[in-house]
């Protein structure tokens, strides 16, 4: 079972039966608020791990941040998130980069004596620009994916282009993302798609203290569609609140049914710094715990 679970989470085509697209690394939230609120992320804006939902959100980064994630994932895998965002004169720049980490795994022979080890892992890497035109956000990231299994390795160019607007007057603003744009990783001989995503949300903010974000997201290569819903909740000046769901959404536990999409967290600011933590079950898999930090300067 664990064996089958790694060879999942690293894009091979173990889970055909189900999935046309590989690269499921790529469908794991980086951000533990992304993942506390279902994964509602389309109108967001405002901080640098904006570069992994909608790059259109980087563009209201006043200030240079830097965001950093990590991830117990299932199966012993890790991880890690890292984003970095600065404006500048012609818009919102960010840099960013994800990588999934197994570590070592026993080999064995055709007739199941120990052969040594290897170890897989997965890797993206991003660059972002975004700006404000005409009362609208528009966004792009070129990513370069790396995938390796032992002595194998596969390597492919994406795309994520996004735009946002808020409405004036209004604490609500809308957002449309495209994410996973290109052609898909190849082992050897065989070559999945990419996860392409494409995904349409809103957010809004009740009396400046409650949020509440939605959206609907549609993946042409699984042919799935899925819908997410996130509130958060902000008292004190300094602690939020946060749980979210993701219905029919293929980074959750099938075999817990309804209770699949569940997420919760909470995140915490003071000055420039945030903390950020989330809790999602995946039932007999285990507990997907995120922590994520941030600094502003």
């Amino acid at each position: 079972m664990k064996a089958l679970l790694l060879i999942s989470l690293l894009g091979m085509p173990a889970s055909a039966a189900s999935l046309d697209s590989g690269a499921a690394f790529l469908k794991i939230d980086p951000s533990a608020r992304s993942a506390a609120l279902g994964g509602a992320m389309s109108a967001s804006a405002g901080s640098a791990d904006s570069v992994f939902f909608n790059p259109a959100g980087l563009s209201k980064l006043g200030r240079r941040e830097l965001s950093a994630g990590h991830a117990e994932w299932l199966a012993g895998t890790r991880f890690d998130a890292l984003a970095f965002g600065a404006p500048t004169r012609y818009g919102s720049l960010g840099v960013s980069a994800v990588r999934l980490s197994v570590g070592s795994i026993e080999a064995r022979a055709a007739n199941r004596s120990q052969a040594g080890s290897f170890e897989a892992s997965d890797a993206a890497y991003g660059l972002t620009l975004a700006r404000s035109l005409s009362g609208y956000s528009a966004g792009g990231t070129l990513k370069f994916l790396r995938s390796e299994i032992g002595p194998y390795s596969a390597q492919t160019v994406a795309v994520d282009l996004g735009v946002r607007k808020e409405l004036s007057g209004r604490p609500l603003s809308l957002g449309m993302a495209v994410r996973n744009l290109g052609q898909g990783m190849k082992f050897l001989e065989q070559e999945d798609a990419l996860p392409l995503m494409v995904s349409a949300g809103a957010a809004y903010r009740l009396a400046g203290v409650l949020g509440i974000a939605l959206d609907i997201r549609h993946e042409p290569n699984d042919k799935r569609t899925s819908l997410a819903l996130g509130t958060e909740y902000a008292f004190l000046g300094a602690l939020s609140l946060r749980a979210g769901y993701a219905a029919n959404s293929g980074n959750r536990s099938p075999s817990m049914g309804m209770l699949g999409g569940l997420g919760a967290g909470l995140g915490f600011r003071l000055k420039s710094f945030g903390a950020d933590y989330s809790f999602t079950p995946f039932g007999d898999l285990g507990d997907a715990q995120r922590l994520s930090l941030s600094a502003r300067f």
